[in-house]
């Protein structure tokens, strides 16, 4: 489920590892060449006036040397700053990730929802988040535990993950509550994503040691229109989740 938190535009600034050592590399290839070219050029300078032996065996020393000391010290700062790069990874992934379900938080969730809202002309690119709320979840916990009710959630998040395409962002907002963020190009799309998001909650029980525990979903669905903001979307979205559960639960409200 990570491939729901790396769509944040955020991490998506932040090099890879791979790009990091390539840059390293080049920086210590330069280096390596400057710094043979100024030992080589001061060599010459002061002991040009030398014997012609002891010349050219400073020359070499000259020339040598660079190649020896350059990369030993490239590798002891790069392996230290390669390190230091993959704990500011994870530091930075742990602040846009939800510790519990591995998915994106609200935090990355609300960046990436308007770094989309400020790339996508939304005249003519269709852009949906839909608030998805498990029903009657505070019943779980009383009856089974919170182990039980964390479980529960992942089992959820799962399902919600395994219900759409790539393109979509999934991230837990807080408690049970989630949300997605949705491209679409036919407005059957979110129907039909809609439909499967609330049938696999409903259908696929959490085991739990000797229990199979069964919830369902309500979802409200707000679409993206023109001059829309991310909080409008996702107040009309919230609107339409209130009355999903005031019609009964266990189903989908769009709001147009």
């Amino acid at each position: 489920m990570e491939r729901r938190v790396k769509q944040n535009n955020e991490i998506r600034s932040v090099p890879s590892e791979r790009e990091f050592a390539s840059n390293l590399v080049m920086v210590a290839a330069i280096m390596l060449v400057i710094a043979t070219a100024i030992a080589v050029a001061a060599t010459w300078y002061t002991t040009r006036h030398y014997e012609p032996q002891i010349h050219h065996r400073a020359l070499r020393t000259a020339t040598i040397l660079p190649l020896i000391i350059v990369p030993l010290c490239t590798s002891i700062v790069g392996y230290q700053s390669i390190m230091n790069h993959r704990r500011m990874l994870r530091i930075f992934k742990l602040a846009h990730t939800d510790e519990m379900t591995r998915l994106a938080n609200r935090r990355a969730f609300m960046q990436e929802a308007r770094h989309r809202f400020d790339t996508v002309d939304l005249e003519y690119q269709g852009l949906s988040i839909f608030i998805i709320d498990l029903d009657h979840f505070k019943k779980v916990n009383d009856a089974y535990g919170h182990e039980a009710g964390d479980e529960v959630l992942i089992h959820a998040s799962q399902q919600i993950v395994q219900a759409l395409p790539q393109d979509a962002m999934v991230a837990r907002l807080g408690g049970e509550e989630f949300s997605v963020l949705l491209p679409y190009t036919d407005i059957e799309q979110i129907y039909h994503y809609a439909e499967t998001i609330r049938h696999r909650v409903a259908s696929k029980p959490c085991a739990y040691l000797e229990h199979r525990i069964q919830v369902s979903a309500s979802v409200g669905v707000g679409i993206a229109h023109a001059r829309d903001t991310v909080r409008s979307v996702m107040t009309r979205a919230d609107d339409a989740l209130y009355d999903a559960k005031d019609e009964g639960r266990n189903r989908f409200v769009i709001a147009a």
